[in-house]
């Protein structure tokens, strides 16, 4: 874990602070925050909700934040001090941030060591790092930090602050907005993944368009979008995208979506607005989400989704006619052992309907 300011705050300081409600002696001190598990005595912990309150048997923190809504239950332990607030993850955060300041912003301007050709715009306060690459032609806005090893290709077109971080790759053309942070070893812009088969090979074909990233777009690590094969893909205003994720050519995502890790679009697939895909959700080609939709993890979309549902499994289906599904499943052994047993009992009735009916037989004759 990173080294924190060494700076201790005590529990009625981390009350004020919060506008929270303390249950314990106010000077009680922390220098430091960890998770439950891992965390000492000197260390600012939290529990998320009343559910997790068994992990504090385990635990060796002496302050936590705390649930409101937990208050009764937090009788039983004593020997801690609660710091209770609406939303203890939230609050347990800010705390670690005056714990751990983030780093000044270096200003290193626009390095000897970093190629940028006359004929690129660079806007004021923004920082080119060394060994960074930009094309011909580009616009980079103010106050942007282009980190080490960034290539930006020709006439691409960069708002003000944006961060792009170590090895990231834009392809000619890309216009990325304001207030953007796309983590390292991410390549936007690349061509999709689009063949025709002539003469038993397989014929790339070209992609003439762009991607637009608008304003306010996390893109996590290692996450690739394709350029359009004409017009753009583009990335919503808000929409959150984490590590690992593949957005193919065309595809229209909304604004504020949040999208997880591994998740996949195939080409000219679509979002609404506020949709949310768990851990590695496909969507198939020209499949459309509706706004507000949520996908669980692994859930596979072949067709159009409407808006403001939960859906899960593959092919998708409304949560709650997935989960009666998984749990008829479930009861499919023991239905095949009742299955079998009945089979047997049908046999010997069977059995003794033939023996009654020979016996009748025999004695007509």
């Amino acid at each position: 874990m990173t080294a924190y300011t060494e700076r201790l705050l005590s529990a009625g300081e981390i009350t004020s602070m919060l506008c929270a409600t303390l249950m314990g002696p106010p000077d009680v001190t922390i220098n430091d925050v960890q998770t439950l598990e891992m965390a000492g005595s000197n260390h600012l912990s939290f529990v998320g909700d009343e559910k997790q309150l068994g992990r504090l048997n385990k635990s060796r923190a002496i302050v936590i934040i705390a649930p409101e809504s937990a208050r009764d239950s937090l009788a039983a332990y004593s020997d801690r001090v609660f710091i209770l607030v609406p939303e203890p993850e939230p609050a347990f955060l800010s705390i670690a941030a005056i714990l751990n300041p983030a780093r000044p912003r270096e200003m290193v301007g626009v390095s000897e060591r970093a190629s940028v050709p006359s004929d690129a715009e660079i806007g004021a306060n923004t920082n080119i790092h060394p060994f960074a690459v930009i094309g011909r032609g580009a616009r980079i806005g103010r106050n942007c930090d282009i980190r080490s090893g960034v290539v930006v290709g020709d006439d691409c077109i960069i708002g003000d602050h944006v961060v792009l971080h170590p090895n990231t790759v834009l392809y000619a053309d890309v216009q990325i907005g304001s207030h953007v942070t796309i983590h390292a070893a991410c390549v936007i812009g690349a061509d999709g993944f689009g063949y025709r088969q002539v003469n038993g090979g397989h014929q790339r074909l070209p992609h003439f368009g762009t991607v637009i990233i608008k304003d306010d777009v996390e893109i996590g690590a290692a996450t690739t979008i394709d350029r359009a094969k004409v017009g753009a893909t583009i990335i919503g205003e808000g929409t959150r995208i984490d590590n690992q994720v593949m957005i193919g050519h065309n595809c229209r995502i909304g604004r504020h979506n949040l999208i997880v890790a591994q998740s996949g679009f195939a080409g000219t697939a679509s979002t609404g607005d506020y949709v949310v895909c768990a851990g590695q959700v496909g969507v198939a080609d020209h499949v459309h989400i509706g706004t507000g939709a949520r996908l669980g993890a692994k859930t596979g979309a072949h067709k159009n989704l409407r808006g403001g549902r939960a859906y899960l499994g593959m092919p998708a289906a409304p949560i709650d006619d997935m989960t009666r599904q998984m749990t008829a499943l479930r009861r499919l052994p023991s239905l095949r052992n009742k299955l079998r047993d009945l089979e047997k009992e049908v046999e010997k009735l069977q059995a003794q309907i033939n023996g009654e009916g020979d016996k009748r037989h025999r004695d007509a004759a």
